[in-house]
């Protein structure tokens, strides 16, 4: 199964919004500060009507039959914000909760 990065990301952002929305109505709530994703990705150049690099996210048991396909690992910290520039929240922050005095 072929996966581009850009999919997953959407992916991601349509998860993490969904999680939002449904915590609108909680008592408890989560707020995002960092998603860290550590991915193994397949990059292939195309040499083809259409040339350019593409990232494909591999996935396990996957394998990539591009003959000049090479895999990375790709490390990104995001941070999840609405439109408004505010932390994306899917439940209370309960931080100072757990803070040691």
């Amino acid at each position: 199964m072929e996966i581009e990065l850009a999919e997953l990301l959407a992916s991601l952002r349509s998860e993490i919004n969904r999680a939002r929305l449904e915590a609108d109505n909680q008592d408890v709530k989560f707020r995002i500060d960092s998603i860290d994703l550590e991915l193994q990705v397949a990059v292939e150049k195309s040499a083809e009507g259409n040339a350019g690099v593409r990232f494909w996210v591999v996935s396990l048991g996957g394998k990539a039959t591009a003959k000049s396909t090479q895999t990375h690992t790709v490390k990104l910290s995001l941070t999840a914000e609405t439109d408004t520039g505010d932390l994306v929240r899917t439940g209370d922050d309960v931080s100072d909760l757990l803070a040691t005095n």
